[in-house]
Order: structure tokens, then C-alpha cells, then sequence
């Protein structure tokens, strides 16, 4: 599947990594079920781990970029593992606490990104990245979904939290060693880290307008990358949901037990999986990927329109599921995949990353509010605000300039 055996220890690491951050997500109520709004609790989270993701995104990548890649990944690994631990005990400020640290090692991301970029070769950069941008997006599913089989083989872990919490745990520790192994991928000299600079770069991530002109810098430079990047920023919004399934199974209208919610997120893990390796591996270089993204977001509309009508139905339910991975599933690949084979071409690849990850997070923020305050009004609600964004989005896809069109062809006729 990989050429580059690197590449594939690089998405191994991620996929461990989503599900470290995710595993515990079936039973993430537990931790909060003491208070009142529990639900708004969980989401609340979730913005935690957000802005802290927000804050820290740009100065790894900063420090990845002067430093190497290697050492941030060792340090993010080590985070991640210390964040584990905030779980043992079962209680709101453990799981906030949690979600905190682990927001700090979010920036791994865009240092995975920075890497396959690194190793890829050029007319490999679409598949490679797209497979990751996957597992990213797929990681608040994968996580459940990997927890969701210790759910179902072991019936203390149907209603207390630890064993799930353990089973985070060691494979925290499995990707300690595999960020070990891992073998340096930028050909960069090394260079003194300035802590000036690293504290401007956290503190412009809270500057959207700082970061939106630091984008504009990035189109100066490469013409066509703006374009793109709005295209994946509205990805962000449209693929909220992917957080709020557990809230929408376990605690909305459908009220799926935590081993019910489990079978689903494991089928619905594979599929969107297995979807999207066949696609990227063999489909992609021969297909206009504009032309996808436009179908894919427009059946996106209508599988947000089925999700809110399968508040009844679990069978509709596992339908939307099938729908979803041959449309909106799709969206974070194809979008990551063109992003990234631009952003190769102007090199420095990991402080653009970075920035744009602070900007993805402002997005991720935006969507997780929304999401709450839609919630509160209906359980279905929130599916109209991820169905108009991708609207917006198919419709940004459909107008994109000549500089990013180039992105989206067929490898023979680029």
C-alpha cells in the first residue's frame, strides 16, 4: 500500500494517536454525569481540547521546522501519554483536564503532514496526505470504534471507563516508542529556536484576523493556496458531526446503549476506512477530484438530511452510515490531498501547516459552539448547519480559480 515504509509508520502513529484521544469517547458521559447539562459538559471538552489545539498548532510547527520533525513528535507522544492518566479518575475536572493536555499534542497533525510531504514522492503527495487527512478527520470515530470492541468483549467496560482507559494507555506507550523509531524526514539544517518568536505565534493563533492575513502572505507566494484552504476549512465545519455522534446516539432521541453505539461506530469505522483506501489508492490520480468534491458534498447534504431523520430508525441509521462514506466521507482526503501537493510545491511545508491548523482549529471552535447551541434547540438541528456548509462548499469547489483547479486534475492532464 505504501511505497515508503516511513509512510506507513507515519499513519500508524496517527491512528493510534486518534484513538488514544478518542477511545474513551462511548462512556466520556460518565465523567460528567454528576452535573447538570452533561451533554453541553461533553462539548464543552471538546472546545478545551480545541483551543488548546489552537494555541499550539503553529509553534510546533514552528519548533518542527528549526528543529526537526522527530523531536516534536517524541514530545507530543509523551503529552499524549501524561494525558491518559487524567482519566483514572472518574470526574469532570480529570476528563477537562484531559482534554486540555491532550489539545497540546494536536499539533502532531500537521508534523505528520509536514513528514509524509517530506518523504512523498511528487506525484504521491495527494494519495499520501489524503490517506491522512482520513485518519484525522476519522479519529473522533476511530477512537470509539477501537474502543467500542473492548465495550463489547468485556462487560465492566460497558459501564465504568477504565479498562477503556487503560487500553489508552498502552497504546500511548506503543506510539512513545514508534515516534522513537521514527527516522527524520526534513532535509532542513537545524536552527536556534527564538522564544520571542514562538510566543508571537501562540498568541497571533487567537488573532483571526492575524491569521487570515498570514494566509493571504501564503497566497502572495502560492497562488491558489486560499482558494483551496476555504474549500477545507468549510470541510471543518461541514464534518462536525463526527464529534457530536456520540451525543447525537447515546443521548438524543435514538438512545443507543453504549454496546449499541459500539457496533455502530465499528461498522461505520470500517467502511469509511475501507472506502477511502481503495479510492485514494487506486482511484484518485485518475479521476478530476473538483468534479468528486462537488458530488461528494452535494450527497453530503442529503445524508445530513437522512441523520436527522434517523432519529427513530437505527436501520436508517446504518443506511445514512454507507451513504455518508461514499460522499461526505470522501471530503477530508480529496481536500487535505490538494492542499498539501500546493503547499509541497512552496516548501516550508510545516509552518504553513501549522498556521493553517490554527486557522482549522478557529473552525473546529466555531462548529463545536454552533453545535451546542443548535443542540439545545433540537437534536436534529445541528445536521442543518453541517448541511449548509457544505453547500457553501460545493459551491466554492465549483468556482475555484485556475490556480487551484490545477490541483484537483487527473495526474496526465496536470
Amino acid at each position: 500500500m505504501f511505497k515508503n515504509p516511513r509512510l506507513a509508520l507515519i499513519v500508524g502513529i496517527l491512528f493510534i494517536d486518534s484513538v488514544v484521544a478518542g477511545g474513551v469517547g462511548p462512556l466520556l458521559n460518565k465523567y460528567t454525569e454528576t452535573l447538570s447539562g452533561k451533554q453541553v459538559w461533553v462539548m464543552a471538552g471538546s472546545a478545551l481540547l480545541l483551543g488548546a489545539q489552537l494555541v499550539t498548532s503553529p509553534v510546533l510547527a514552528a519548533i518542527s521546522n528549526k528543529v526537526g520533525r522527530r523531536p516534536v513528535l517524541i514530545g507530543t507522544s509523551l503529552m499524549s501519554l501524561l494525558a491518559s492518566f487524567f482519566l483514572l479518575p472518574v470526574n469532570a475536572f480529570g476528563y477537562l483536564t484531559n482534554r486540555g493536555v491532550e489539545g497540546t499534542t494536536n499539533g502532531m497533525q500537521s508534523i505528520l503532514r509536514s513528514a509524509v510531504v517530506d518523504t512523498a514522492e511528487d506525484g504521491d503527495v495527494v494519495q499520501q496526505t489524503g490517506i491522512l487527512g482520513t485518519v484525522t478527520a476519522l479519529g473522533a470515530i476511530f477512537g470509539p470504534a477501537v474502543g467500542g470492541l473492548l465495550i463489547i468483549s468485556l462487560a465492566q467496560a460497558r459501564y465504568e471507563p477504565k479498562p477503556l482507559v487503560i487500553m489508552g494507555i498502552i497504546l500511548a506507550v506503543v506510539n512513545v516508542v514508534l515516534t522513537f523509531v521514527f527516522k527524520e524526514t526534513s532535509q532542513k539544517e537545524k536552527q536556534p529556536i527564538d522564544p520571542q518568536e514562538l510566543k508571537e505565534k501562540a498568541f497571533n493563533a487567537l488573532k483571526v484576523k492575524t491569521l487570515w492575513d498570514q494566509l493571504a502572505q501564503v497566497e502572495e507566494k502560492l497562488k491558489g493556496f486560499k482558494p483551496l484552504f476555504i474549500v477545507q476549512l468549510l470541510t471543518v465545519l461541514s464534518l462536525g458531526y463526527y464529534n457530536y455522534f456520540i451525543a447525537y446516539l447515546i443521548v438524543g432521541n435514538l438512545g443507543l446503549t453504549y454496546r449499541e453505539a459500539s457496533y455502530f461506530f465499528i461498522y461505520y469505522g470500517i467502511i469509511t476506512l475501507v472506502i477511502n483506501l481503495l479510492f485514494f489508492q487506486l482511484i484518485v490520480k485518475h479521476v478530476n477530484q473538483r468534479k468528486v468534491m462537488i458530488f461528494a458534498a452535494i450527497g453530503g447534504i442529503g445524508v445530513m438530511a437522512l441523520y436527522a431523520l434517523s432519529d427513530k430508525s437505527v436501520t436508517m441509521l446504518y443506511i445514512t452510515g454507507a451513504l455518508d462514506a461514499c460522499t461526505a466521507g470522501l471530503l477530508t482526503g480529496l481536500i487535505t490531498g490538494q492542499v498539501s501537493a500546493l503547499a509541497a510545491k512552496g516548501g516550508g511545508s510545516g509552518q504553513i501547516f501549522g498556521d493553517s491548523q490554527a486557522l482549522g482549529g478557529v473552525a473546529s471552535f466555531v462548529t463545536a459552539l454552533m453545535t451546542t447551541i443548535l443542540t439545545a434547540l433540537d437534536p436534529r438541528a445541528p445536521f442543518a448547519f453541517y448541511a449548509l456548509a457544505m453547500a457553501v462548499m460545493a459551491y466554492r469547489v465549483a468556482t475555484l480559480p485556475k490556480e487551484s483547479d490545477e490541483e484537483t486534475k487527473p495526474e496526465n492532464q496536470k
